[in-house]
């Protein structure tokens, strides 16, 4: 989940308390009806309406104040790159595709150094081909792309662990 920029990990087990950013939370929900909910948290009661939905992005009004959400789940993290399979996190230097388009050629190869500008495979889009750089000084990871294969925008190419120079 997002609020103003800044990233929370939430978890609602069923069995077991929230989890916030890796951390159970003490929130006793007192009364729960079709999109309302009253919780009790560190002493304070909330009442939380929830105003609208559409797809990912959530307007939650809590004691009248409204709040814009953009709520993932754990395939969209996956989907985008954030994480893997494992719930893993993945390092920001990886590189995401800009845009959807075709693999063309792969200039580097796993374990292979790169520098920051470094074009590390070439992506087709709109008959245009496009070198993808690197974005920082590192060492190639695992490539997740082959030459001829399609990519959606977002998708992860490529992972680079992040070296200093």
């Amino acid at each position: 989940m997002r609020e103003n920029g800044k990233r929370f990990k939430i978890y609602l087990p069923k069995e077991s308390k929230p989890v916030i950013d890796n951390v159970e939370q003490d929130i006793n929900f007192i009364e729960q009806s079709d999109f309302q909910y009253l919780f009790e948290w560190k002493g304070k009661r909330y009442n939380c309406e929830l105003v609208s939905r559409d797809q990912n992005k959530t307007t939650v009004k809590v004691n009248g104040v409204e709040y814009k959400f953009s709520l993932e789940s754990l395939f969209s993290y996956v989907r985008h790159g954030m994480i893997d399979k494992n719930g893993k996190q993945i390092d920001e230097n990886n590189i995401k595709s800009p845009m959807p388009g075709k693999i063309v050629d792969i200039f580097l190869s796993e374990g292979d150094l790169v520098n920051v500008g470094e074009p590390i495979l070439s992506l087709e889009a709109m008959k245009m081909q496009n070198e993808i750089t690197a974005t920082c000084n590192g060492v190639i990871g695992k490539i997740h792309v082959t030459v001829g294969q399609s990519v959606m925008k977002d998708d992860l190419l490529v992972e680079v662990a992040s070296i200093d120079v």
